[in-house]
Parts: structure tokens; C-alpha cells; sequence
């Protein structure tokens, strides 16, 4: 009876202790991120936030990406538990409404590693590490299949071949418009 109990007393101590280990979560990691978003609620999230240099901040937001939020960044999985990385907190992603984002840390000499966030591909870490050469080519390729994925298509400006005859289409549409009868002058 007496090694029942402390059979009994082992399995919760061993129980608990293990419970409490698997449900915390790293609070301090050290890190702190930067959160960029566009208007398709796609992501960019950049750590550690205090090394973000000038061309990749300029970058950012030429390509249409706005500072939503940042702080500790904490480690997660992918929703597949295939890769674990530094992001932001899940509840910040949900609060934002971002399905899909592209992860930058931030290393020496302004160069980077990648990793990429998709419910359908889970989290990706591509082994090499680019500058922000190889970033502005690598970002534009993804985004584009974020957006294929979605059956969304780049917004794009209408720039016509020739100038000039958009504008003779315009003078005759307004010397048409001038030309035309006014029916409710008419009498029936």
C-alpha cells in the first residue's frame, strides 16, 4: 500500500512538472520584432527590430507595406510542426487577420534569412542567405504566389502604348458628345 501511494504521489509529480513545462510559452527571447502589412493582408515581419537598416526600412514601404505593430518576438512552430522559427505571437497574427507572411531576421554585414508562412505550405526556412538584392527579388516572387494562391492578381497601373491617340479619342469623344442632338429639346 505503502509503494501504491508513492506510485501515485511520483505520476503527478512527474505529471504536472511536465504540464507545466509543454504550456509555457518562451516569453522573453530577447528579440523584438517589426510587423509590416499591406492591403491584402499579407505580412512582412522583420527581427531583431533594432537592426532593420535603411534600404530594407525604404524598401518595405515602397513595395506598399505599413507598420502595424511590434514587441517580443516568441518562438512557434508551423501550423504542421515541420519548422519552429522567431515570429510574432499567434494572437497578434490573428488580430491582424494575416494568413500568410514573410519572415526577415536580420544578421550581419545586412544580411538575411528567409522564412516563409502559409497555411497551405506551413512555415518554410530556404537555407540561404540573401542580401537585399536577392530579398527584393525573392519578396516580389513570393508575394506573386501568395496572390496566385489566392486567385488574386497584382493591381496594376494602366499605362497606354501610345499616349497620343488616347487623347484623339478623348477630343472625339467630346466633339461627339458636343455633336449629338439633345431628344428632350425635341417635341414628340
Amino acid at each position: 500500500m505503502k509503494t501504491f501511494k508513492i506510485l501515485i504521489i511520483l505520476f503527478f509529480t512527474v505529471v504536472f512538472s511536465t504540464t507545466r513545462v509543454g504550456n509555457t510559452a518562451p516569453t522573453n527571447s530577447g528579440y523584438n520584432y517589426q510587423l509590416y502589412k499591406n492591403f491584402e493582408n499579407f505580412g512582412i515581419l522583420i527581427f531583431p527590430k533594432d537592426r532593420i537598416f535603411t534600404g530594407l526600412g525604404e524598401y518595405i514601404k515602397e513595395i506598399g507595406f505599413n507598420p502595424v505593430e511590434s514587441g517580443q518576438a516568441v518562438m512557434r512552430f508551423g501550423l504542421k510542426n515541420e519548422n519552429q522559427t522567431l515570429m510574432m505571437p499567434e494572437s497578434v497574427q490573428n488580430k491582424h487577420s494575416m494568413d500568410r507572411f514573410i519572415i526577415l531576421q536580420v544578421i550581419a554585414n545586412d544580411n538575411m534569412l528567409v522564412g516563409i508562412f502559409d497555411p497551405e505550405w506551413g512555415l518554410t526556412l530556404p537555407e540561404p542567405i540573401f542580401n537585399l538584392d536577392g530579398i527584393k527579388e525573392n519578396i516580389s516572387k513570393t508575394l506573386n504566389l501568395f496572390r496566385e494562391h489566392l486567385k488574386k492578381r497584382e493591381t496594376k497601373r494602366y499605362h497606354p502604348d501610345k499616349p497620343e491617340r488616347a487623347r484623339l479619342l478623348t477630343k472625339n469623344a467630346v466633339i461627339i458628345i458636343d455633336a449629338t442632338p439633345h431628344f428632350i429639346s425635341k417635341l414628340h
